[in-house]
């Protein structure tokens, strides 16, 4: 057991120190984790696949109708208190110029579409539209 262990007196303070160091550890790769402001992650993505897809099929591309298809279609913001968050990435897109509000005629909900800007990350939101192609069968 020597060189596993350090002991003082009846105390074994590695067990401990490397909890200390593991925490450490956590905190620091928490801070660099997080994303810079205006970065597109896979969540941006599957939305944008979303609007695309919806868009072809003629089909509503409002936040609510968004949400619903990100919980069904990718399992993600299965909690009906997660719909904030899709306006928040909706918001982020309109002002990284992705997606454009699109005026509301009679309707009181806001629609969204894609910007030529947009469709050029089509490359980055493929797969994610596959899927999205391959369940509306």
């Amino acid at each position: 057991m020597s060189g596993f262990f350090i002991e003082t007196g009846s105390i074994d303070i590695l067990p401990i120190r490397n909890l200390y160091i593991l925490v450490l550890l956590i905190n620091v790769s928490r801070t660099q984790m997080v994303k810079p402001k205006g970065t597109i992650g896979s969540t941006k993505m599957k939305i944008i696949a979303v609007i695309h897809h919806n868009c072809s099929n003629n089909m509503d591309t409002h936040g609510y109708t968004i949400w619903q298809t990100l919980k069904t279609s990718f399992h993600v913001y299965l909690d009906d208190n997660d719909v904030r968050n899709v306006y928040h990435h909706l918001k982020g897109l309109c002002k990284l110029g992705y997606l454009e509000k699109r005026d509301p005629d009679i309707r009181v909900r806001c629609c969204y579409n894609i910007t030529e800007k947009g469709m050029l990350l089509a490359g980055r939101y493929e797969p994610y539209l596959r899927v999205l192609d391959r369940l509306s069968l």
